[in-house]
C-alpha cells in the first residue's frame, strides 16, 4: 500500500490528468450510447429520458459504492492506511507552484459560489414558471447538503493536513462536499442545459460538466484536505442524488398534460 501511494504522489499531475482524460472518454461513450439506444428501442431521439428501472439500479449501484466506502473508513481497514500514505506522500512531494495551480480549480466548486450560482438558476426556473424542473433541482442540491452533513457528522472523520498555506478548510472530511456539491450541481446543470440547447451543442456540455466534476473533485485529494475515499464516497453520495433529482424530472415531465 505505501509503495503505491508514493508512486501514486510521485505521478500525481500525470494521472491526475490520465484520470480527467478517461472521465471524458467514458463521459462521451456514454453519451453516445444513451443516443444510440435510446433512438434504436423507440425511434426518438430523447435519450435524456430516464427510466424508473434504470434509476432504481444506478441508485442500488452508487448507494453500494458509497456504503462499502463508508464501511471501510469506519472500521479503519485498509484502505484508510492507504489514504493516510497517500496523503503523506502528496505532502511532501507536490512542490509550493504546483498547489497553487490546483487551487484554482478546487475554487470552482467552492460551498459559496454553488450556493449563489444554485440559487440564481432556482431563481430563474422559478420566474419561468418550470416547476417540473425547479422542484427536482431543489430536491437533488438539498438533499445533497442535508445528507452530506449528516454523515459527516456521523463520520467524524478529521482532514489530513491544513498546513501548507494555500488552503485551510474547518469541518469533517469524510464525504467530500467538494465532490458531492460539483457533481450533483454540474450534473443538473448540464440536464437543464441539454433539455434547452441545441443538439449540436449536448456533446460540449456533457463535456464540460465532466470535466469541472473531475477536476474539482480530484484537486481536494491533490491539496491534501481530503483522503482519496473522501472524494470517491462524495461522487457516489452525489450521483444518488444526480439520479434521483433526473428520476423526478422524468417522472413530472411524464405526468405533464399535453396540449
Amino acid at each position: 500500500m505505501e509503495a503505491l501511494a508514493l508512486w501514486i504522489s510521485n505521478y500525481a499531475i500525470a494521472l491526475w490528468a490520465l484520470v480527467l482524460i478517461v472521465a471524458l472518454v467514458c463521459g462521451d461513450f456514454l453519451w453516445r450510447r444513451a443516443r444510440r439506444h435510446r433512438l434504436a428501442t423507440t425511434g426518438k431521439r430523447d435519450y435524456l429520458a430516464l427510466e424508473p428501472g434504470t434509476a432504481a439500479a444506478l441508485l442500488a449501484v452508487f448507494g453500494g459504492v458509497f456504503g462499502l466506502l463508508f464501511w471501510a473508513v469506519w472500521t479503519h481497514s485498509a484502505l484508510t492506511r492507504f489514504d493516510a500514505a497517500l496523503a503523506l506522500d502528496l505532502h511532501h512531494n507536490l512542490s509550493p507552484e504546483v498547489l497553487q495551480g490546483v487551487v484554482v480549480f478546487t475554487w470552482l466548486g467552492d460551498p459559496q459560489l454553488v450556493t449563489v450560482s444554485a440559487l440564481i438558476v432556482a431563481l430563474l426556473l422559478a420566474l419561468r414558471r418550470q416547476w417540473r424542473l425547479f422542484i427536482p433541482w431543489g430536491v437533488g442540491l438539498g438533499g445533497m447538503v442535508a445528507s452530506n452533513d449528516v454523515v459527516k457528522r456521523f463520520m467524524q472523520r478529521a482532514r489530513p493536513f491544513n498546513g501548507h498555506g494555500f488552503i485551510t478548510e474547518t469541518g469533517f472530511s469524510f464525504p467530500s462536499g467538494h465532490a458531492a456539491g460539483s457533481l450533483v450541481f454540474f450534473g443538473l446543470l448540464a440536464y437543464l442545459l441539454l433539455r434547452q440547447c441545441l443538439p449540436r451543442h449536448h456533446r460540449d456540455t456533457v463535456a464540460v460538466a465532466v470535466a469541472l466534476v473531475t477536476l474539482i473533485g480530484f484537486s481536494r485529494v491533490m491539496l491534501q484536505v481530503h483522503y482519496l475515499s473522501d472524494v470517491l464516497a462524495g461522487y457516489a453520495l452525489g450521483a444518488c442524488w444526480l439520479v434521483i433529482a433526473m428520476a423526478l424530472a422524468e417522472q413530472l415531465r411524464r405526468g405533464a398534460p399535453t396540449s
